[in-house]
């Protein structure tokens, strides 16, 4: 993270006094109970207050500023040092050992290189004022930092060194009297001045504090103050900005500006209703618009966890179960063995040492930090959860370069026999607060990324994320074994014009080009059945060109179906939607179409017509219900980070090769009303892909500018997405509306969504008989039972879905067959009603035997499609067709 521009500094606001502290869950198990024997407080400082007001719902200790007492601090400096600092370990343990040699590496290597000479002019070449601007501060001061941990951390061969010692205290005297003086200004970005540098200075200072004297103290903290007064900013920022002034307050035994600190975090404590923070569906967002559960949501997790414990059991004990509804409802459904969905990392998808897995990484530390002090029932799903996340990350080490206590934390959690890893996690999430989806399965999963009027496209500053321009333009983010994919340097390298679901004019853009732009269509959204399907969708006006589309993602159990419509444009370029865009493990992995081996080497691309489903060995199946001319091509391609940043951090121009493997379609030259549908089968093998295709388990119902449908046949599940009053088979609304309907063979389950924010109260009818009311959220008013017709309140739901269970009689071949008889001769002609007779009645002997019925189920399907349009009208073949799909769930293959 790092922040361009002035923080905002909202009213100081004062943690409210109405609830007591629960401390014994929050010192459980970290060895704090004992402490050593407390010091006397140093030199103070003065802290800045602000107004009183009360809100939010953290827990504080009822004692103000003035009931701390020296054993107070002396206990808070004793646990913050063990938070870093662990005891009574065995240096020799493998699972202590990697992490000791790694501290003990990094600390000599900033030692060896470091400038100790009285007359230095800096403290390291890469690390000067004058060049690396603000960066400078929080190189200078993170270094020190992990010097002074080589130096505390028993079992490194640095471990009490006296000469390190000194050398770090004298680079601290250097940095407060040269580069962070209490008289300076911030140049260059802010966050290294008011949040990095004073962390880590704080950090150090605590690490060494017992061998500084109060001057010493004195400076240091009088320098942190003078850039992080109080609190400021919002959501991250602003726990990262009162951690720094805990944290100085701490140390120069000021009472008042811990109270300040601690006080500070109220705002955050509480779900965001819009803006920046958490919202309940588990959405975090910063800088107004932008989706960041990754870097600064992570940041903010991570660092309460430290709070919490380092004011412990003192007049300013602070706790809140809020965070751990964050850490299961935030992160769970984005973790995928170990990383955290790209979709939700923001700009720093442009840093090579921010990508996917370290950014889960990060969360699993955060969790490890709560789990130690939870309450036992939130320790029941936590622990299950973590463990899950730690062993499932079979590519990188989760805990490698951890802290000691932290290692110590995930030794007792993985030996636990008791605690059995919680499996993958099989659900289906809409962070409706962040226009993102995620489809989870136990092989794979689906991340869809879209922007409306309410989230932004991509952020681009501090010259990264040049590239980021179609990063959330529906693009799809698809997770599987492949564990690598998105972290092996894929930003850096993919075609930056091609990123898979998304539809696109061809034409060349500028870094950062379109950064914060605000869809200004208010259809983006989904809609979840019982977290297991979604029906999501968006209307976009895309950025920099006249391109309009309507593009709607129906997520079931086996498959995701997109379809595409009211593609337009006029601006004479030509458009395209990308099916596919795959870094390839090996670049020789198999690609088929219609069975028959395409681009076999690399280089090779292919157009191919008639195409009706493609097949990638090693990822899974395209299918495209109505066959197209697929555009397919194996490159070699070379990147670098620079390519994507120029941030002074991460810019590297090391080349990077990698090959890919894209599939696109092209919808021409300005087209007029386009449309495009297939169907990804995630981890299929080839003749999966293939019996897929001859007979689909989905069936498209609509594809229209007004409704885009799919049922998925075998689950009895349907998806709807009405951009405005409409109809699908069984399913109408008033407004505009996101449905899905599940008819089982009792029960009927109905979820409602607004993704439009804007509908208010929507009637949805769906033409079943159904009896009575199972259960239904706050919102939702049943007008009639048959058919099925409620009214749901969506005012205040933030696109959130609302649903039903109702009890009903399920579909029968008898259904419909009336449906047939009620047709006139205008619609099915006497020798087609014969026709489809004679199938009917084929299919009620197959029921009444309970014999496999999906067989035949095709062949009536098949014999509807071949009569459509002669002698069964094309409205009555619709009626029929739609009849039989809802039939394949009633009965065995």
């Amino acid at each position: 993270m790092n922040d361009a521009g002035s923080p905002r500094n909202p009213r100081h606001v004062p943690l409210s006094r109405r609830h007591a502290l629960h401390l014994g869950g929050l010192l459980a198990g970290t060895g704090l109970l004992s402490l050593a024997r407390p010091h006397a407080a140093r030199a103070g400082t003065t802290a800045v207050g602000g107004a009183a007001t009360t809100v939010g719902a953290v827990t504080a200790a009822d004692a103000g500023p003035s009931a701390a007492t020296d054993d107070d601090f002396a206990r808070m400096r004793a646990q913050w040092r063990a938070g870093y600092v662990g005891s009574g370990y065995d240096p020799a343990d493998p699972a202590i050992a990697p992490g000791l040699a790694n501290l003990a590496a990094e600390t000599h290597q900033w030692w060896s290189t470091m400038e100790t000479g009285a007359d230095r002019a800096f403290l390291w070449p890469d690390a000067r004022l004058d060049v690396q601007i603000s960066f400078a501060i929080s190189i200078c001061f993170g270094r020190l930092s992990r010097m002074a941990l080589g130096w505390a951390t028993p079992g490194t061969d640095t471990y009490g060194d006296p000469k390190l010692l000194a050398d770090v205290i004298a680079a601290m005297d250097w940095m407060v009297a040269h580069y962070y003086r209490e008289d300076g200004e911030i140049i260059g970005n802010w966050y290294e001045w008011m949040i990095s540098g004073p962390q880590s200075c704080n950090l150090a200072a605590m690490l060494v504090y017992d061998h500084l004297n109060a001057d010493q103290i004195g400076a240091y903290t009088r320098a942190v103050a003078h850039y992080t007064p109080e609190p400021s900013a919002t959501a991250a920022n602003r726990v990262l900005t009162a951690d720094v002034v805990i944290g100085r307050g701490i140390l120069a035994g000021d009472a008042a500006a811990v109270r300040l600190g601690v006080d500070g975090l109220e705002p955050v404590m509480a779900y965001a209703d819009h803006g920046d923070g958490f919202h309940r569906d588990g959405s975090f967002i910063q800088h107004d618009y932008y989706p960041y559960n990754g870097s600064y949501g992570v940041a903010l997790v991570a660092t309460l966890p430290g709070i919490f414990q380092r004011v412990a059991g003192t007049p300013f004990a602070v706790s809140d179960p809020i965070v751990y509804e964050w850490i299961r409802d935030a992160y769970d459904p984005l973790i995928w063995h170990g990383a955290l969905m790209d979709m939700a990392n923001g700009r720093v998808i442009a840093r090579y040492t921010e990508q996917n897995h370290q950014a889960g990484h990060a969360a699993v530390n955060a969790a490890l930090g709560l789990w130690v002090a939870a309450p036992p029932a939130t320790k029941a799903w936590l622990g299950p959860m973590l463990k899950e996340w730690i062993q499932a990350d079979t590519l990188d080490d989760p805990l490698a370069g951890r802290s000691v206590p932290a290692l110590l934390q995930a030794r007792t959690l993985l030996a636990d026999d008791a605690i059995h890893p919680r499996g993958p996690l099989v659900t289906s999430h809409v962070f409706a607060a962040m226009d993102r989806v995620v489809h989870r399965r136990t092989d794979w999963a689906y991340g869809i990324s879209m922007y409306s009027r309410r989230i932004a496209n991509f952020e681009s500053i501090n010259d990264e994320n040049l590239r980021g321009w179609l990063t959330a333009d529906g693009a799809t983010y698809l997770y599987d074994h492949q564990l690598d994919h998105y972290n092996d340097a894929f930003w850096p390298t993919v075609d930056p014009y091609r990123i898979p679901g998304t539809t696109v004019d061809v034409r060349e853009r500028r870094p950062m080009e379109g950064r914060g732009y605000l869809n200004p269509q208010d259809w983006v959204g989904g809609t979840t059945l019982a977290d297991r399907y979604t029906a999501a969708g968006m209307r976009l006006s895309s950025q920099g060109c006249s391109l309009v589309s309507q593009k709607s993602w129906f997520c079931f159990d086996d498959e995701v179906v997109a379809l595409g419509t009211g593609i337009t444009a006029h601006d004479g370029r030509q458009v395209e939607t990308v099916v596919e865009n795959r870094r390839l493990a090996t670049g020789t992995e198999a690609v088929l179409v219609n069975g028959t081996a395409a681009v076999p080497g690399l280089g090779d691309a292919a157009t191919t017509p008639g195409a009706r489903w493609v097949h990638l060995a090693g990822t899974g199946g395209y299918v495209f219900p109505d066959g197209v001319q697929a555009h397919l091509k194996r490159e070699h391609r070379v990147g670098r980070w620079s390519d994507i940043t120029q941030h002074p951090s991460w810019k590297d121009d090391t080349p990077l090769p990698r090959d890919y493997f894209t599939l696109w379609l092209d919808h021409g030259v300005d087209p007029d009303q386009a449309t495009y549908a297939y169907v990804l089968l995630p981890t299929a093998d080839s003749e999966t892909t293939r019996q897929y295709a001859e007979r689909p388990g989905t069936a498209i119902v609509a594809n229209i500018v007004g409704v885009q449908a799919v049922r998925a046949l075998t689950a009895g599940a349907l998806g709807v997405n009405l951009w405005g009053a409409g109809d699908a088979s069984i399913v109408s609304t008033d407004g505009p509306a996101g449905v899905v309907v599940q008819e089982g063979d009792e029960e009927l389950g109905l979820a409602v969504s607004d993704p439009t924010r804007s509908a208010g109260t929507v009637r949805v009818t769906v033409r079943v008989p159904t009896s009575k009311l199972l259960a239904g959220d706050d919102g939702v008013r049943v007008v009639t039972l048959d058919p099925l017709t409620v009214e749901v309140d969506l005012t205040g739901t933030d696109g959130a879905s609302r649903s039903l269970r109702v009890a009903y009689r399920a579909w029968t071949v008898s259904d419909l067959a009336q449906v047939l008889a009620g047709l006139d001769t205008t619609e099915v002609t006497p020798n087609a009603r014969h026709a489809l007779a004679q199938s009917l009645e084929l299919l009620a002997d197959l029921v009444e035997r309970r014999r496999p019925a999906h067989a035949q189920l095709w062949a009536l399907r098949r014999k509807i499609a071949a009569l459509a349009g002669h002698g069964v009208s094309p409205g009555a073949a619709d009626a029929l067709d739609d009849g039989t799909q809802r039939l394949f769930a009633r009965f065995p293959r």
